[in-house]
C-alpha cells in the first residue's frame, strides 16, 4: 500500500465530450470493422483492420454491386463474386448513417417558442 500512495498519479488528458449519438456511432463502426475483419479471416484467412477500414471505404464509395467488384479487382483484391457481394450487403446493412442535422429555421423556430414545459410535454404534466 505504501508503493501505492508513492507512486506519481497519471494525469490523463481532459476528454472531449462526446454526445451518446457519436458514441452510439463509433461502436457501430467497430462493430462493422469487426465483422468484415470476421469475414476476411473466414474466406481469405487475412485478419488486418486496415485492410477491412479499406473495403468498407470500397463499399460506400461503390454501392453496386459490378461496382464494388471493378474497384476491388483494380485494387489488387479478386473475391469472388458472392464473398465481394456479402461484404457489400454487409456494409449496407450495417454502416452507421448519421442523422441529418436539424435546419436552421426548424431550431430557431422551436427555440424561440413560448410555450412553457406543460405545452411541450403534456404528456409529462401534472394537473
Amino acid at each position: 500500500t505504501e508503493a501505492c500512495r508513492a507512486a506519481p498519479r497519471l494525469s490523463r488528458a481532459p476528454a472531449r465530450p462526446r454526445s451518446t449519438m457519436d458514441a452510439l456511432l463509433g461502436l457501430q463502426r467497430l462493430s462493422l470493422v469487426q465483422k468484415i475483419c470476421s469475414e476476411l479471416k473466414n474466406h481469405i484467412g487475412v485478419d488486418d483492420k486496415t485492410l477491412a477500414e479499406f473495403i468498407i471505404e470500397l463499399a460506400q464509395e461503390n454501392s453496386t454491386l459490378p461496382a464494388f467488384m471493378r474497384a476491388l479487382d483494380e485494387n489488387g483484391a479478386e473475391f469472388p463474386e458472392d464473398f465481394a457481394s456479402t461484404l457489400l450487403h454487409l456494409v449496407q446493412t450495417m454502416a452507421p448513417r448519421k442523422r441529418p442535422a436539424p435546419s436552421a429555421p426548424a431550431a430557431s423556430a422551436a427555440a424561440s417558442s413560448s410555450s412553457g414545459p406543460t405545452e411541450r410535454f403534456s404528456g409529462l404534466a401534472i394537473p
